[in-house]
């Protein structure tokens, strides 16, 4: 695999009363791109970033945005998105019965499109549409949970195995939740490139940028 590792903050694991500081701080350490959870209190317990919210964020962070979409009916969303200016949309598989209809409204918005797994949907549910995407998150909690679950490394592991076999070793595999530097390398190994890192970024005593070159350097087996 010759994609390098991305660490992507996951801005919903900062303090809520100081996102601005936290979306300054992801910033001005380098990072290429910015995790939105993107919640509506239905698919998940927590609600989070509403259109307005995302569009004061771009304002401030010229990186990527990838919007994750934890919503019941994400077609609902797109073209507020799209408006908004994120670059990324990932959208659950689980969300919709309609899967291919979203990620065609994405292509026709100019949005790069993503899929979602829960820990217990088979990978099976993206075969038809992979080619069609940037990147797949492989989800490693629940959502609305933070227990780390062994199993989905296996998962990942699979999963780049498929993409290869079918060519699409361009697709990028993210690994979503429970993400720590004593689990990054174990992560990068199965095939992850990039890992979406929350309350393990934004908690670090030592701070947003070193706690970024730590995961990375983690993520690389150095540590």
């Amino acid at each position: 695999m010759s994609a390098p590792t991305t660490i992507v903050p996951g801005l919903f694991g900062a303090d809520p009363l100081e996102y601005g500081q936290a979306v300054a701080d992801v910033a001005a350490a380098g990072a290429e791109l910015l995790h939105l959870d993107v919640m509506d209190g239905v698919f998940v317990p927590d609600i989070s970033f509403g259109l307005k919210a995302v569009a004061s964020i771009r304002k401030s962070f010229a990186g990527r945005l990838d919007a994750h979409l934890q919503v019941a009916r994400p077609e609902v969303y797109v073209e507020g998105l799209a408006g908004a200016g994120v670059d990324l949309v990932t959208v659950h598989v689980e969300g919709t019965p309609h899967i291919g209809r979203v990620l065609r409204e994405l292509e026709r918005s100019g949005v790069a499109a993503g899929l979602a797994l829960n820990p217990g949907t088979p990978l099976s549910a993206v075969e038809e549409v992979a080619h069609l995407v940037e990147q797949v998150v492989v989800m490693a909690v629940n959502p609305g949970t933070s227990d780390f679950l062994p199993y989905t490394v296996d998962k990942i592991r699979r999963l780049r195995t498929e993409l290869d076999a079918r060519g699409l070793d361009h697709i990028r595999i993210a690994a979503d939740g429970g993400v720590t530097a004593e689990r990054a390398a174990e992560l990068r190994a199965a095939g992850a490139d990039r890992l979406v890192v929350a309350s393990a970024l934004f908690r670090d005593p030592a701070g947003v940028a070193a706690a970024l070159r730590s995961l990375a350097t983690a993520a690389a087996g150095t540590r």
